[in-house]
């Protein structure tokens, strides 16, 4: 090399043509490797909505249903009631809960009044059936029913009551249900299986 002259500048080096087609082939391998997670993932999501919503029907269900019984009169003479408060009857062959509950006065005040409920299932689906409420008990005034769907897909209900003493029996009378502390319910779903749910009554 001779005095002033400049050393030439390294020639960078690109890729080949293969390192190129190797990296297109990865990146589209993640591609598709990503879309099938996203398709799983949206699959997924689709197949459980529907088994959350019903999951949140039968926790509402059984939610109501809990407080009704709750709310049952200890007191069954204040309120000119039949000493039975909870009955299970059949209606067209299906099962029936009736409750006597407490509610809030018809007028707005402070005095209690009471409440009839019905449970039973209907087009394939629980139902909540419950009348106006009133000041004192009256038979005729479940003529007029305010329906509420609780839980979709159900196919039957089942209904045992607990008597100390005895345990769990299936209520085939009145008399069968009288003097009950607890309420066992479960019902039959549409896919076959049973959700099953043991309730205190007061």
């Amino acid at each position: 090399m001779q005095p002033g002259s400049q050393a030439p500048y390294p020639r960078s080096r690109g890729f080949t043509l293969l390192e190129l087609l190797v990296a297109v082939s990865i990146l589209a391998l993640i591609a598709v490797v990503a879309w099938r997670g996203l398709s799983a993932l949206t699959a997924t999501r689709e197949r459980l909505e529907p088994q959350s919503d019903e999951v949140h029907a039968l926790l509402a269900g059984f939610g109501q249903m809990e407080r009704d019984l709750t709310q049952v009169p200890t007191n069954a003479r204040l309120f000119a009631l039949p000493m039975q408060a909870v009955r299970v009857f059949a209606t067209d062959g299906h099962p029936t809960l009736q409750i006597l509950r407490l509610a809030r006065s018809p007028d707005g005040s402070s005095a209690a009044a009471v409440q009839i409920v019905f449970y039973r299932v209907r087009d394939g689906q629980l139902e909540r059936q419950s009348t106006a409420a009133q000041r004192f008990y009256s038979a005729n005034n479940s003529a007029t029913l305010d329906a509420v769907a609780l839980v979709p897909k159900i196919d039957e209900m089942q209904v045992r009551v607990w008597r100390n003493g005895v345990g769990w029996i299936t209520p085939g009378s009145d008399a069968d249900a009288a003097n009950t502390v607890g309420i066992e319910v479960r019902l039959q779903r549409h896919d076959g299986t049973s959700v099953r749910r043991v309730f205190a009554i007061g």
